[in-house]
């Protein structure tokens, strides 16, 4: 159980680290938190944080960074509140101009979302309707682009999860997109490092959501990142 204080504290790790990739330090926490809290009660809240599973030290930098448990937290906090967030108009304008013109063809639609939400992410995004085979990925090439993904068995991790998803669709459509239901609005499930039963992807975060298409057709999507990923614009990307 974490107390507010700990709570604002470790939402500001969990922003500041996926926005730099780089360990966060107990000074510039107090320098940039807006908590008002010196750099030794920061310290002092960090130990605490690490005690409870949600940071890791990183000796080699001194600072922490958060773990899958601290981004569980963080995303189910976001998943509870409903999160409505603006986008700007720069995202909304990018997406409106990518579906114009659009047909009513729901492979079409997929194959634009891929695309788009793919290079609005720079995440991996498979996009499918059910019971057909039929599949658009976009964006393997910019994930390796995160730093996350240069170290080559990632990379060939990543690659084999990506040619053998066909293969893995019927599990994720029984397992995760029958589970979500088809309530208002886009249902997202998020599962975050260790929580995926695939091998290949122990250490990034997949997305998953289903939505109507024309014709009756249910279409999946399946965006795949690092951990590091933010979560925020991601999920309000699906929504």
């Amino acid at each position: 159980m974490i107390s507010n204080r700990q709570e604002k504290l470790l939402d500001f790790l969990v922003r500041e680290y996926v926005r730099t990739a780089k360990p966060v330090s107990s000074a510039l926490a107090a320098d940039k938190s807006h908590l008002h809290l010196s750099s030794a009660t920061i310290r002092n809240e960090m130990n605490d944080l690490e005690h409870q599973g949600f940071l890791l030290h990183l000796h080699t930098s001194g600072g922490r960074v958060p773990t899958d448990k601290a981004y569980r937290h963080f995303v189910d906090s976001l998943l509870k509140n409903d999160i409505s967030l603006d986008l700007g108009a720069e995202y909304k304008n990018k997406i409106r101009q990518a579906l114009i013109g659009v047909s009513s063809d729901p492979r079409e639609i997929n194959q634009v979302v891929a695309r788009v939400l793919s290079n609005l992410s720079e995440n991996l995004v498979i996009t499918g309707i059910s019971n057909d085979e039929d599949f658009f990925k976009k964006g393997l090439a910019g994930l390796f682009e995160h730093p996350e993904f240069r170290e080559t068995n990632k990379i060939f991790q990543l690659a084999n999860f990506f040619e053998e998803f066909e293969g893995m669709f019927k599990f994720i459509e029984r397992e995760f997109f029958n589970t979500l239901g088809m309530p208002r609005g886009v249902p997202v499930q998020v599962l975050i490092g260790g929580e995926s039963p695939f091998k290949q992807i122990q250490h990034e975060t997949v997305m998953c959501a289903k939505y109507s298409l024309p014709g009756d057709c249910v279409g999946s999507l399946t965006l795949v990142g690092p951990t590091r990923m933010d979560y925020e614009k991601n999920i309000s990307l699906i929504k």
